[in-house]
Order: C-alpha cells, then sequence, then structure tokens
C-alpha cells in the first residue's frame, strides 16, 4: 500500500473536483493512505466534503513521506515541476481550449508535461490539442481515462422540485459562465414560442446582460439556481422534458453524461469532446456553438415529438452506461501501476 499525495487546484465544485473525490475515497478503500493539498486553499463545498469523509487537508507537505503525486487539472502545473522530479507523478489534464491559453499566457508552465510520469487526458481529441507541446517526449506516457459517471437513485432529492406550471421544462447544468453560454440556452427558449420553463443550474460567475435581464423580467420562466447539492440537482434533471449544455468549449462535459444516465433527451452544441460519443440524431441533438436560432428549433422539434424524446433519451442513457466509475477506476489503476513498476525499474 502506498502513500499518495493528492493535489486538487480548488475546493469548488466542479466536473473534475468532484471525480477526484471519488477517485480518493477509492484509492482509500484500495488501503492507500491519502492526503489531500489544495492550490487554492479557499474554503469551498468539496473541502467539507473531503473532511465529512474523514480525509486530512494540508496546505503542504514533505515530499520524502510519499509514494506517489496525483495532481487534478491544468492549474495544478505548478505543483507538478516542484515535485515531478523527486516523485512519480500523474497529472490529469482535464481541460482544453482553458488549458490551452493557459499555457500560451504561461509557457514556463510547459515543462510539467515532461516532469510528469503520466499525463491523463478525459477524452481523446484532447491529445491533439497539446501535441505542439508533446510531440517530442515519450508518447507512452500519455493517456486517455474518462472520468466515470454513476447516480445513485436514493440521494435524488425529488421533494425539493417544484412542479411544473409550464408544458415544458428545459435545464442546463453546469457553472454560468461565459464558456457554457447559457444565455444561449435561455433566449433560445424564449426565440422557441414554447411554454417552457428555462433552468441553468451551477455556481455564478458572469452571465450576459441580455440574458439577466431575461431572467429578471420573467422570474416564472427563466430562472438561475445556485448552490444545490447533487441530489437536487439529479432531481431537477429528472423532471425536465430535455436537457441543454450550450457551451463553447468542453472537455467531457459530466453534466451531460448525468442527464443521459437519467434518459434526458440532450441538446449539446458540436464539439470535439462528444466525436464518436454522441452523435446527432442518434443519441442527442446538435447545434454549432453560438447558434441560438439552431438550438430554439431543436428545442421545438423535441416539444413536438413525444417519441422522440423517449428514443434520443434512451439511447444517451445506453451510452452513458459505458461511463461507469468502476471503469474509470479500472483504467486509472492500470495506469498507476504502470508509473509504479516503471519506478521501481527505475530505482532497480
Amino acid at each position: 500500500m502506498m502513500r499518495i499525495l493528492m493535489v486538487n487546484h480548488e475546493f469548488t465544485v466542479t466536473g473534475s473536483s468532484t471525480a477526484f473525490f471519488r477517485l480518493a475515497v477509492h484509492l482509500r478503500g484500495l488501503g492507500h493512505e491519502i492526503l489531500i493539498v489544495p492550490v487554492i486553499p479557499d474554503d469551498g463545498p468539496m473541502k467539507t466534503r473531503f473532511l465529512a469523509a474523514g480525509f486530512a487537508i494540508e496546505t503542504s507537505a514533505p515530499l520524502r513521506q510519499f509514494d506517489l503525486a496525483i495532481c487534478n487539472t491544468i492549474c495544478s502545473a505548478s505543483v507538478v515541476l516542484q515535485v515531478g522530479g523527486a516523485l512519480p507523478t500523474i497529472w490529469f489534464v482535464n481541460e482544453a481550449e482553458v488549458a490551452l491559453n493557459i499555457l500560451l499566457k504561461a509557457p514556463n508552465l510547459i515543462p510539467a508535461f515532461q516532469l510528469a510520469a503520466a499525463v491523463i487526458y478525459n477524452m481523446p481529441f484532447q491529445h491533439d490539442v497539446f501535441r505542439s507541446f508533446t510531440y517530442n517526449l515519450d508518447q507512452s506516457k500519455f493517456h486517455t481515462c474518462s472520468f466515470g459517471v454513476d447516480i445513485d437513485p436514493e440521494i435524488l432529492a425529488r421533494g425539493q422540485v417544484r412542479a411544473k406550471h409550464t408544458a415544458f421544462r428545459a435545464v442546463q447544468v453546469g457553472t454560468i459562465e461565459p464558456r457554457k453560454r447559457p444565455g444561449d440556452f435561455l433566449r433560445a427558449a424564449a426565440r422557441s414560442g414554447l411554454d417552457v420553463e428555462a433552468i441553468v443550474i451551477g455556481k455564478l460567475y458572469e452571465i450576459d446582460e441580455a440574458a439577466r435581464k431575461l431572467v429578471d423580467e420573467n422570474p416564472d420562466k427563466f430562472k438561475l439556481m445556485s448552490g444545490l447539492d447533487d441530489g437536487e440537482v439529479f432531481a431537477w434533471v429528472e423532471s425536465a422534458d430535455m436537457f441543454c449544455l450550450a457551451s463553447g468549449s468542453e472537455t467531457q462535459s459530466l453534466s451531460a453524461y448525468e442527464a443521459a444516465l437519467l434518459g434526458k433527451p440532450l441538446l449539446l452544441s458540436d464539439l470535439p469532446c462528444y466525436n464518436n460519443i454522441f452523435r446527432h440524431g442518434r443519441n442527442c441533438l446538435m447545434f454549432p456553438p453560438g447558434h441560438v436560432e439552431l438550438l430554439s428549433l431543436s428545442m421545438q422539434v423535441l416539444a413536438a415529438s413525444p417519441g422522440l424524446r423517449q428514443q434520443l433519451g434512451e439511447a444517451a442513457r445506453e451510452t452513458a452506461r459505458g461511463y461507469s466509475n468502476a471503469r474509470f477506476f479500472a483504467r486509472f489503476e492500470a495506469i498507476m501501476g504502470g508509473v509504479m513498476r516503471g519506478r521501481q525499474r527505475v530505482l532497480a
């Protein structure tokens, strides 16, 4: 059994931080000793979750105490640079364009790719995103390991969800920020002419003025919700007639997989992360990012056809079932085992 240093970016609730928490619980269950160290030590919901689960949290720790480091997100690149030369380090790079922009602005972080013993991407397309930084490195250290998605039906807080007062309910889940384009979702709902309630669930960072005006002037139909726990979020998604993710950029988009597990018909922007997984007309409907009119028309198509909603929802569920936590853990354990075997060969 090993002593593992797990470095998370921060304690906000994101798909990456949630998956990292699940991984920590799994590794501890295998008998490993885990210490959590955040890059940004500010309090947040994930800190409460880690502490409630009995994890020790420190702001720093002597590296000699550990056998392995696992760093999460591009924002832990500075830690990879610090520990990668002393400890075998596995680095989750869970971003695409966002990470690329960070590296272009801070090229001093690029050597982290070399120092990490293994680099894990969520989805295959990321290998191409970072190719210019990694083409001269040993390609066997770069892996794809998609996060797992499972939903325990017992946690759904259905009692917290208000009954529909409109013909349709559409939900988008994700941080409320420009990259997720929540304003496009709200404007598409408004433009559709449908009797639809459009709800965006996630931590509020920024929303455009026109979308804010829609929410302020039509509070019964357009809503922003923050501070919900997983059970409440899943219950709201379950209550919806359709799920939308209008993002301009995504890596794996766990909320779409969660909605799929709940059997919801998906409206997704056409992004590389969905290649050969979610396909227009097969298990979702797609639209170009920023194309509000086509998103609006897609909403109308789903609203007009209960049969299509059911067909796409069932197909989406079948797709999402292939991305379980068990699969994620098994793949990660294989990568971790390879890293440690390589370390043993070096020491020998």
